[in-house]
């Protein structure tokens, strides 16, 4: 009995292929890659400005901004790690966690949503120094700690 071999021809091709040809690939995805962040900067500063100065009107009203406050960065989630700013996802997730919270209590503050806000402006600038994000990052989970806990059971 004889075995056959099929010769694989992607292996074949990238065997042949010359080391320029990698090269100008990778030069090629990293521009690609530059131009996604600075598509997805622009983006976060479009959802950056959807967010609202204040929570106004009677509590219904109220309601819907938090919920409109939540979907914004529910959006937000995902683009900034593209976009070279991924603590500004770790803030939208956070903030999201605190949006849901003070829906399900039905509290209506706008202190912890405009501190998170805040902080994403913050975050947005890139010339921001490391230490000076993890501190605005560690100041943030205390707050969301306060806000995103999920509302208490109520007997009877």
């Amino acid at each position: 009995m004889k075995i056959t071999y099929v010769k694989n021809r992607l292996q074949t091709a990238l065997a042949e292929a010359s080391p320029v040809m990698a090269q100008t690939s990778l030069d090629r995805a990293e521009a690609l890659l530059a131009e996604m962040g600075d598509d997805c900067r622009q983006r976060l500063d479009e959802l950056l400005a959807q967010f609202p100065a204040g929570l106004t009107g009677d509590a219904d009203a109220m309601r819907q901004q938090v919920r409109g406050v939540y979907e914004t960065a529910r959006r937000m989630v995902g683009v900034g790690t593209v976009a070279g700013l991924p603590e500004v996802d770790v803030v939208a997730r956070s903030l999201c966690d605190a949006a849901d919270g003070l829906l399900q209590r039905d509290k209506l503050e706008w202190e912890p949503i405009r501190v998170h806000i805040s902080t994403m402006t913050l975050l947005r600038r890139t010339d921001l120094p490391a230490e000076a994000k993890q501190q605005l990052l560690t100041s943030l989970e205390a707050l969301r700690g306060k806000y995103a806990a999920p509302a208490p059971v109520k007997a009877g």
